[in-house]
């Protein structure tokens, strides 16, 4: 299923929801289980509404920043994910991390000893590296299970990479009417979608034809 969807104006939901095929978090009101076919739980992070923001998460653990609270932690934990709480500088860490349930890219912003702890608690392979010349991958690449969405100055090696370690099939496009920063206004799992309402029709048929949504 998929829908088209802002968040009081703003087409950037990525920044607002994160889904994974176990679960759905997002700041949202409107309950989108039934997109989904996950759990669904309204939470913030930080006292914000940031939640893809300042996340990162598949079907195993979900990594947070610092700044989450004792209390949304607590909520967090009550779905059995195995959780890690990021001591690190950065807060955006949805921007930092690209994952689904069969590997993850993360920036090279993060400390050795941060990577060996998201591969823990992600539970699969995590590589070290940049995405279209940028630290932050995980806005320039958005994935799930079953397909992922590269950045439109991507690299043909970048394609190489993200097909290596995420193992699905890889394409470049954008969203929200050109934007290339792709996780800004996708949120997805395995079985469906939530989308930026500026996308364009060719945009969304890209989109939904390579998550297979």
């Amino acid at each position: 299923m998929k829908d088209l969807f802002d968040y009081y104006g703003d087409v950037n939901i990525g920044f607002y929801g994160k889904a994974s095929d176990k679960l759905f978090i997002s700041s949202f009101e409107k309950d989108f289980s039934s997109i989904f076919n996950v759990p669904s739980k309204r939470i913030t992070i930080g006292g914000t509404e940031f939640v893809g923001l300042f996340s990162a998460m598949n079907s195993n653990g979900i990594i947070l920043p610092f700044i989450v609270r004792d209390e949304e932690l607590e909520e967090i934990k009550k779905f059995g994910l195995d959780v890690l709480v990021l001591k690190e500088r950065f807060t955006a860490i949805g921007n930092l991390i690209v994952v689904n349930d069969k590997g993850a890219i993360v920036s090279d912003l993060l400390s050795k000893k941060s990577v060996k702890s998201i591969e823990d608690v992600l539970k699969v392979e995590v590589v070290q590296a940049s995405l279209v010349n940028s630290k932050v991958v995980g806005s320039v690449c958005f994935t799930t299970n079953k397909g992922a969405i590269l950045h439109r100055e991507a690299s043909d090696e970048d394609v190489e990479l993200v097909k290596d370690v995420l193992k699905v099939e890889v394409e470049k496009g954008s969203v929200n009417f050109g934007s290339p920063f792709v996780a800004s206004g996708i949120i997805a799992n395995s079985y469906g979608a939530l989308i930026g309402s500026k996308t364009s029709g060719y945009e969304l048929d890209f989109i939904l034809r390579i998550l297979k949504v």
